[in-house]
């Protein structure tokens, strides 16, 4: 029962806390599990004043379903500002991003409720209550690997969906299906390692030169060396190792295909360049076009080529609208951090473009993806399986709603979302594209345009 409960606690975001003092108040906040449960409270509001003169609460967390809750009492401590405390800040921003806007705005501290007793209640089926207690350092979040978490895996489904995408174009030409698949799972892991390894990259120098800040994202979410999880020797070592191990299997791809030299050439030159200090491209505002050369043209173009295919004017569409899309998940990150990157001395497009060139900018990258999909199967009728990518629309509609609103608390998380709508962009296109290729492969007999 103890392993449900905690299993049950670490699946919830969000708790109500019950406080008095001066009054009764309730208030609902974002927690996570660090040696207790840590939130974030607003300076000067009720809920401190109630916890300073009074700091035994109760609290409630519940599941969306009025048949399975959890309860308790138990004492609060506010330990002071985020900045101060990395572990239960690491935490916290890592479970629930979206506390980072409260965090960056300097109105909040961090608070620690120590549970006294917790009741567990479940009435799906058998009706069944428990009383259970724990020690602090039994609540904890299901620890991620700092080291695949300083990878940023989370990345990695636009990089592999995009080499996904290039091999499934070219799997209309005569190679055995035997040979693509070794070369797709073998450039899926060399792509996978160099991928992780230029975000370790770039988190290391954003890190060494205070590019990144404790109280903001801190490289994209990873934030293991902000929060002091790995030192930043052991860092360096292992992004390097898994640097070389990957550029290994790749040298190895070109030995059998000396065709995709170039393609590889161009991926890692422009993720070599993109994070180094001074000269490094995200500091002089040409982050945009090593993004997009590396997505779109490198990891595309790459894969369709290994595996035999061709580049025309169709492919070279393809390649430049999934480029472009993927270019609107950095431009969502650095159009909220421009006032950050400009006191850090970095330079990027939208802190050129300011917020109405940005947004123009965003709308532009977002939506010219249609377009080239839809050129690019007019000039080859055999690509349009691709079109499942319109199905995207409606996503796009609400990306271009939330970033016109300045107002609306979720632009400031645009990067985040707009990255969920570049997965689904590539995913509809994969998906229907194997769908496609399942078809003409187990009924040959069929004719398609």
């Amino acid at each position: 029962m103890e392993n449900e409960v905690l299993s049950l606690l670490r699946k919830g975001r969000t708790m109500v806390v019950s406080t008095t003092g001066e009054s009764l108040w309730s208030a609902k906040v974002f927690y996570c599990l660090e040696g207790g449960l840590v939130f974030l409270v607003e300076k000067g509001s009720l809920t401190l004043k109630n916890l300073q003169k009074n700091d035994s609460v109760v609290f409630t967390i519940d599941f969306d379903t009025p048949d399975l809750f959890i309860q308790g009492v138990g004492k609060v401590t506010i330990l002071g500002e985020p900045r101060e405390f990395h572990k239960e800040r690491g935490t916290l921003l890592y479970k629930v991003p979206e506390d980072t806007l409260f965090v960056k705005s300097g109105h909040v501290l961090i608070a620690k409720l120590l549970p006294e007793n917790i009741r567990f209640s479940d009435f799906r089926a058998q009706p069944k209550k428990s009383d259970n207690k724990f020690k602090p350092e039994e609540l904890t979040e299901k620890k991620t690997f700092r080291y695949w978490r300083a990878l940023r895996p989370w990345s990695f489904q636009q990089s592999v969906t995009s080499l996904i995408f290039g091999a499934l174009i070219a799997f209309q030409v005569s190679f055995s299906l035997r040979i693509s698949l070794y070369l797709l799972v073998l450039s899926s892991i060399a792509l996978i390692m160099v991928h992780g390894a230029f975000n370790a990259y770039s988190d290391y120098f954003d890190f060494t030169l205070k590019t990144d800040k404790p109280d903001g994202m801190g490289s994209a979410g990873a934030r293991v060396l902000i929060d002091r999880l790995i030192p930043t020797d052991k860092f360096l070592y292992f992004t390097t190792s898994i640097f070389v191990i990957g550029l290994a299997i790749g040298i190895y791809l070109i030995a059998i295909r000396p065709i995709i030299l170039p393609y590889v050439v161009i991926g890692l030159i422009a993720g070599l360049i993109y994070g180094i200090p001074k000269l490094g491209w995200k500091r002089i505002a040409l982050g945009d076009l090593a993004v997009f050369l590396a997505f779109g043209p490198g990891i595309f173009l790459g894969s369709l080529v290994l595996q035999g295919g061709h580049v025309g004017i169709p492919q070279l569409l393809i390649s430049f609208s999934l480029g472009m899309i993927i270019v609107a998940i950095l431009h969502g990150n650095n159009w909220r951090d421009i006032k950050d990157d400009r006191e850090a001395g970095v330079k990027t497009i939208a802190l050129y473009l300011g917020d109405k060139g940005s947004l123009i900018y965003y709308i532009t990258l977002i939506w010219a993806s249609y377009p080239l999909f839809v050129v690019a199967v007019l000039l080859e009728p055999r690509l349009f399986p691709i079109l499942g990518a319109l199905l995207t629309i409606p996503w796009a509609i609400r990306l271009t709603r939330i970033a016109g609103n300045a107002k609306n608390m979720k632009r400031n998380l645009l990067d985040m979302l707009t990255a969920n709508f570049t997965t689904l962009h590539i995913y509809f296109s994969v998906i229907f594209l194997a769908v496609f290729l399942a078809v003409i492969y187990f009924f040959p007999s069929l004719h398609f345009p």
